[in-house]
């Protein structure tokens, strides 16, 4: 996995905990400390990014693959 897909991932967890921590202390403390605009931001933000992660590592696959079948095609 290259470093861009590891980044994608990596920005997307962290959004998420910072999603995730904000609802837990507005569940737990009544101590939310982002509004809800800001909540669903950082939860698009977080979406983006994963998806991101998911069409690099998908594109990744596609590119392997026709490769395979073109080494395939070569030995034939």
């Amino acid at each position: 996995m290259t470093q861009a897909r590891k980044s994608a991932f990596w920005i997307a967890a962290l959004f998420m905990a910072l999603f995730t921590a904000d609802v837990l202390a507005g569940a737990f403390f009544r101590a939310a400390f982002m509004s809800d605009v800001a909540e669903a931001l950082v939860l698009a933000i977080s979406c983006c990014f994963f998806v991101v992660g998911i069409l690099s590592l998908e594109g990744q696959r596609s590119d392997d693959k026709s490769m395979t079948i073109q080494r395939e095609e070569e030995t034939r």
